[in-house]
């Protein structure tokens, strides 16, 4: 069976065999001949061109790796000066406090300590986390002889957007200062769980000089930059790391903005392959984003590195671009994205990052290319002219040609066009019309998912108000279970008060009945004859004398019985009250169990300044502290028992101090003193309420706080008021 030819092909291979074959055979090659001459002149010229561009980049890569290195020599410089003199204040702390000028200080609603004011220094915070002491406040004070310093490395280098001290203790010092800084920062954030802190401690900076850390997201809302941080002793005590930052924004505006020939780009790499720096052009080039801002919607609570995505090496996109790098080779080419470029690496010796340099090939050989278009043109020129004359030999054989062709294949054509209209309609309207299967299915799909989320997301907002009316429901027992353990430990104390009181009636009832005795007795005797005036008026002067003791311990026990009906009488009003006051109503309240047991009582109040507060539930707090001292000096059998009782008035807050010698608080139960139904009385019937109820008492103003602490032979409770 012969094989079948399209009619076209037919009439075309006659055209050829007849007329055009000769014409192709002399052009094509006239046109080998030619360009072969002009590629084989620009490929030499090239090969000696690129000779000589490598070497001047290689030169050039090493002059510019010598200039950052200096600029960041100079930030390392710096760094070390920061930490001579900040050393030298803390070793001189005693000194400068005794001349600094003190700024105001507040604690923020979420417990961190912070500076008010900006006074032209840095801001500080301490975190809540942290107990703010007299030597917590002295150091907030005394390192604002830090401030000229930080702020001067700022000011007089360009590369510097922020300086810091950041201390053990988590409080940090930055300028510039920061307003509302507490909202800045986690309130219990921990220095050294950032960068920043702990790659200069003594585990990873044994030498304690400086070190660079690789990129980070700044928890000062500055984005993502680099710091070069120091650490600052005491001795052999590490007080802190101070750092400088500098911006990945300022690395590529005054570091990687380089002068640089073929119009070629700078980028930073860290020793462990992250890109730390890049400009706008590159990121074009690598189709990555540079990091250079953050969106702080929420603090930052931890070390944020950048990405793998900008690791050279991990990033699989960008390996197959830098691989032969790794064997730290000084120069590759390589293609990225179609276009070729030579790529040197250079070491930064202050941090032993790399500065990586891209040259687009088609820039260093733009002029070259340029004589190759001009000499590709005129041959292309001379190869139209001998096919427009052949063209013009040929007019009418080729006419005759395409009215056959277009007679024939015309209705053929059409339907062939129609049908690849039709297809090329529908590959393209198909997306839009949604006709394409798997479209369709994909739409479905989307369209069910948005309907099961908005459904779910129905759902779970009626979980979240089940979850709220829930939670409210457990708040109000919570209230209730301290309501009736604030109950519990006043019938605990009504069980001791009681028991003073029959304690303090004892003896004016014991000396009522001695005192009626002895009436009864004289009476008995006749001790006195009535009908002599003179023994009359003894008797009557006998009897008045006698009465008055009477009336006088009457109204001891009448004083008891008020303390105690006082003390333990509903109340739910504050009432205006000076502390003052208080302590001495709370000792009263025991005052005879204190003169029996020989304990001695020491009181020194620093004002009689006025508070308002709910009084009785104050006392009960005051009875419970003083409770348990006495209940300790009889347990460890204590000599010259001695309770101090102090006051501290400042205008922020007011300090009761209750300080006994009793022996203190053991280590092992420290952590257990404020929990409820703990007890070290239970042979005493102690029900473990007391210091539990009264936490939650003083805990209800407003930052207020009851805590306590072991001093040489005792313990110090301190009721803290915040005014």
């Amino acid at each position: 069976m012969k094989k079948n030819f399209p009619l076209k092909s037919i009439l075309y291979n006659t055209y050829f065999k007849t007329a055009l074959v000769p014409l192709i055979v002399i052009e094509i090659t006239l046109l080998i001949l030619y360009f072969g001459i002009s590629k084989y002149i620009v490929s030499n010229t090239k090969n000696l061109t690129s000779q000589e561009i490598k070497t001047n980049l290689l030169n050039i890569s090493q002059k510019e790796t010598q200039e950052i290195n200096y600029q960041l020599k100079e930030i390392s410089n710096v760094a070390l000066i920061a930490q001579y003199e900040q050393e030298k204040i803390f070793k001189e702390k005693d000194e400068i406090l005794k001349n600094i000028k003190v700024p105001e200080f507040k604690y923020a609603k979420n417990g961190t300590f912070y500076k008010v004011n900006n006074d032209g220094g840095a801001s500080l915070l301490y975190a809540a986390t942290t107990n703010i002491g007299k030597k917590e406040k002295e150091k907030a004070i005394f390192t604002e002889a830090f401030d000229d310093k930080l702020k001067y490395y700022v000011d007089n280098n360009k590369l510097i957007v922020a300086s810091y001290f950041n201390s053990f203790d988590n409080m940090n010092r930055l300028y510039p200062f920061i307003e509302e800084v507490y909202s800045q920062y986690p309130a219990d954030i921990k220095m050294q769980n950032y960068n920043f802190y702990y790659e200069a401690d003594q585990e990873h900076n044994p030498q304690r000089t400086t070190k660079w850390t690789t990129a980070y997201l700044d928890p000062a809302g500055q984005g993502w930059m680099v710091s070069c941080i120091v650490p600052i002793y005491t001795n052999d005590f590490l007080e802190g790391v101070t750092g400088f930052d500098v911006t990945i924004d300022k690395f590529i505006k005054y570091v990687l903005n380089l002068d640089l020939p073929w119009n070629a780009n700078a980028m930073l790499v860290d020793q462990n392959g992250l890109i730390l720096a890049m400009p706008k052009e590159i990121q074009e080039k690598l189709n990555i984003e540079e990091l250079t801002s953050h969106n702080y919607d929420e603090v930052i609570t931890d070390t944020n590195l950048k990405p793998d995505e900008f690791n050279i090496y991990k990033n699989k996109e960008l390996y197959k671009y830098f691989k032969e790098l790794k064997d730290n080779k000084q120069m590759i080419s390589t293609t990225i994205n179609n276009n070729e470029y030579l790529i040197t690496q250079s070491n930064i010796e202050q941090t032993n990052w790399k500065l990586f340099i891209f040259v687009d090939k088609e820039t260093i050989f733009k002029q070259l290319n340029e004589l190759d278009d001009i000499a590709k043109k005129i041959g292309f020129a001379a190869i139209f002219g001998m096919i427009l004359f052949y063209l013009l030999f040929f007019a009418f054989l080729i006419r005759k040609i395409k009215e056959i062709s277009n007679f024939i294949a015309k209705p053929i054509s059409l339907l062939a066009n129609e049908t690849h209209n039709f297809n090329a309609e529908k590959r393209i309207n198909k997306p839009e019309e949604t006709k394409i299967k798997e479209i369709n299915i994909l739409s479905n799909n989307f369209y069910t998912m948005t309907n099961e989320l908005y459904k779910k997301r129905h759902e779970l907002k009626d979980l979240n108000s089940s979850l709220e009316g829930k939670v409210e429901q457990e708040v109000l027992k919570n209230r209730e279970k301290d309501q009736l353990m604030l109950h519990q430990s006043k019938l605990a104390q009504m069980g001791e008060m009681i028991s003073m009181i029959a304690h303090q009636w004892r003896q004016p009832l014991a000396t009522i009945n001695s005192v009626i005795t002895d009436v009864k007795l004289k009476m008995f005797l006749n001790k006195f004859d009535l009908s002599d005036e003179k023994q009359k008026k003894e008797f009557e002067d006998y009897l008045k004398n006698k009465f008055s003791n009477i009336e006088e311990l009457t109204n001891v026990l009448s004083t008891t019985i008020d303390d105690f009906r006082n003390f333990y009488k509903p109340t739910k009003d504050k009432k205006e009250t000076s502390v003052k006051t208080l302590c001495q109503k709370a000792l009263a309240i025991v005052s005879h169990e204190l003169k029996s047991k020989e304990i001695e009582v020491i009181e020194k109040y620093d004002s009689n300044d006025k508070y308002t507060l709910f009084e009785n539930e104050l006392i009960q707090v005051l009875l419970n502290i003083l409770k348990n001292s006495i209940d300790n000096f009889e347990v460890m059998e204590v000599r010259n028992k001695k309770i101090r009782i102090n006051t501290v008035s400042t205008d922020n807050y007011l300090r009761i101090i209750i300080t006994d010698n009793g022996g203190g608080i053991k280590e092992s139960i420290k952590e257990k003193v404020f929990e409820p139904y703990f007890s070290t009385k239970e042979h005493r019937n102690g029900t473990g309420l007391g210091l539990y109820m009264s936490k939650i008492i003083i805990e209800q103003y407003q930052q207020s706080s009851l805590y306590f602490e072991n001093t040489n032979d005792g313990v110090s409770f301190t009721i803290e008021l915040n005014r």
